[in-house]
């Protein structure tokens, strides 16, 4: 890997940005066209095809609005393509298009995630490279080609590896800085600071450190301590200048909203600290013991620690920048109680590339050989541990599974209750009835419904099969007519509904009140059973994270065979038991 002859680091690169685009592309057509498999993807979609409808205002700022506009872009190109090709002939058939099977649109989403996940490690081979060289940035972007979080994240339609995308290139733009202490590249690593936290508020953490870089620079340019502190102080003010500058002009509502920001990004404050459900305790502990320990895998989750004392020690301008970056983004996103893995995003690559440098540094003194060595065990259990999800996630899901039997087997305009969550229900079409009475409802809650109301407007919608579904779940904040708090087996009969779809999984939030369940297995006819887990008797040693609602596990995947919950659905009307069960595991 060592580059003996000319050129050959680019082979090197170029296989490495390939392994990993095929292990971001392999399964991410996931779940679709269930929109609800990936938390807070939907809210991406449905915010940019209102900016796209001409309103550019989010309403929305518990994200900054960088990754609507993009995604709003995004969706008026493929519009532009598919009117000029002749697949639209008009608005309103690409909203019933979107209505009807919204695949297109999130897999757009999707592909641009992955494609950004392949830009980062592109970005940290040039960040390794400035550090340790040609080594070096190989080794690091090895390191994050297979590093699984990093995968498993780019895959999805979220702003987490986007807004690390953007925090990437600013790096580079200061490492160019610091190397030629051009005032143009410090402008454009100002500009993408600002890109990177117009997409994710957390990524402002890391910018002291960029802010670092333009103080070491000018103190070195005229002597170092000798400089008058005002000088200093000048330059460090112009780049925070041109970052504001730069998170104004893509989420300019901020300011243009700002009572709604403030209320949304207090929320964003009090979550953040309080948790998310389920305490896990602190994200100091939490971060290192599991989400590093299992994003990155062990091995290089240890040696990246290493790696750092080691920069601590070494003390060249760009390791004190790097390092800077770390410590402040961990102390701080680690001090709260909610604990997502996608919170430490961010920190993946600048580990990945504290141990790419690291580790090219220990070749002088070792074998060329036994570093490549040590680095291919290092990238072993994130490798691993991608490739069983890309797996899983490549596989039907029970929620698809679910749908499609209920599409087959009864017919439109059935009456159906679903138990537990949202993103655990099988998607189906509701009825015109249905949609009626939502909106009313979300309406008189003080909501405006334009989803809802364009879908009534719109010849051809809902398409067929539509069913009128009952949720039976614990809450109800906007007294919704659909959505039952309290109910039993008699309630549900006596309402005409006679099939009850329930689900299971160890995600809290998925389960559903133990009495209606033991009178339903006992009452009813258990028609069939969509088992994602390999043994019967449940999930076995399978790990999700608790506090997301993504069925698909960060651990013990041989026990998982498909994504989703397992899904059962009774017939309450027909209790003599003349269904089979029908298990599609």
């Amino acid at each position: 890997m060592g580059g003996r002859r000319p050129g050959i680091h680019h082979w090197w690169l170029f296989g490495i940005l390939t392994i990993g685009l095929g292990l971001r592309l392999w399964g991410i057509t996931f779940g679709l066209p269930n929109v609800n498999c990936r938390p807070d993807e939907s809210l991406l979609v449905h915010k940019a095809l209102a900016i796209a409808s001409g309103d550019l205002n989010p309403h929305f700022f518990n994200y900054p609005s960088f990754q609507f506009y993009l995604l709003a872009l995004l969706f008026g190109l493929y519009f532009a393509a598919g009117w000029v090709f002749g697949a639209f002939a008009d608005v309103q058939q690409f909203e019933v298009g979107f209505f009807t099977d919204p695949s297109a649109f999130y897999l757009l989403g999707r592909a641009l995630s992955a494609l950004i996940g392949v830009g980062s490690v592109a970005m940290v081979y040039l960040l390794g490279r400035g550090m340790g060289g040609t080594r070096a940035g190989l080794l690091s972007a090895a390191f994050l080609a297979t590093a699984f979080l990093h995968v498993r994240d780019s895959h999805f339609l979220t702003a987490d590896v986007p807004a690390t995308f953007h925090l990437l290139v600013a790096l580079v733009f200061t490492w160019r800085y610091i190397d030629r202490a051009r005032p143009a590249s410090m402008l454009l690593a100002a500009v993408f600071f600002g890109f990177a936290v117009s997409t994710k508020y957390n990524i402002a953490l890391i910018v002291p450190s960029g802010l670092l870089a333009v103080w070491l620079v000018a103190r070195s340019a005229e002597g170092g301590s000798d400089r008058r502190p005002l000088e200093l102080w000048r330059h460090v003010f112009c780049a925070v200048a041109v970052i504001a500058i730069s998170f104004a002009a893509t989420s300019p509502y901020v300011l243009l909203d700002f009572p709604t920001f403030l209320r949304d990004f207090q929320y964003e404050q009090a979550h953040f600290s309080r948790g998310h459900g389920l305490d896990l305790g602190t994200g100091w502990v939490y971060h290192l013991r599991v989400t590093l320990f299992y994003g990155l895998g062990w091995p290089l989750a240890v040696v990246s620690v290493g790696a750092c004392l080691w920069l601590a020690r070494r003390r060249e301008r760009k390791d004190l920048v790097l390092l800077t970056g770390i410590l402040l983004y961990y102390l701080v996103a680690g001090a709260g109680r909610s604990v997502f893995f996608r919170y430490m995003i961010p920190l993946v690559p600048l580990l990945c590339l504290a141990a790419g440098v690291w580790l090219s540094h220990l070749s002088p003194s070792v074998r060329g050989r036994w570093v490549a060595l040590a680095a291919l065990v290092l990238m072993i259990p994130g490798t691993t541990a991608s490739l069983h999800h890309n797996r899983i996630l490549a596989t039907v899901d029970t929620r698809l599974q679910a749908a499609e039997w209920i599409g087959r087997e009864l017919p439109a305009g059935t009456k159906i209750a679903m138990v537990g969550t949202d993103y655990g229900f099988p998607q189906v079409h509701r009825t015109r009835a249905w949609l009626e009475e939502r909106l009313s409802d979300v309406r008189q809650a003080g909501l405006p419904g334009r989803r809802l109301a364009r879908q009534l407007a719109l010849d051809g919608l809902p398409p067929k099969p539509d069913y009128y579904v009952v949720e039976l779940r614990p809450d109800n904040p906007l007294h919704l007519r659909s959505v039952w708090n309290e109910f039993s087996l008699d309630d549900v009969r006596s309402a005409g509904i006679d099939w009850v779809v329930v689900q299971e999984h160890p995600l809290t939030g998925s389960g559903a009140d133990r009495t209606f369940l033991t009178r339903l297995e006992v009452e009813a006819a258990l028609t069939c059973e969509f088992n994602p887990f390999e043994g019967r008797s449940g999930s076995g040693s399978a790990r999700f994270d608790p506090i997301d609602a993504y069925y698909v596990p960060y651990a013990g995947f041989a026990d998982v065979r498909r994504p989703g919950p397992k899904i059962r659905i009774y017939n309450v009307g027909n209790g003599d038991g003349k269904w089979l069960v029908e298990d599609t595991r």
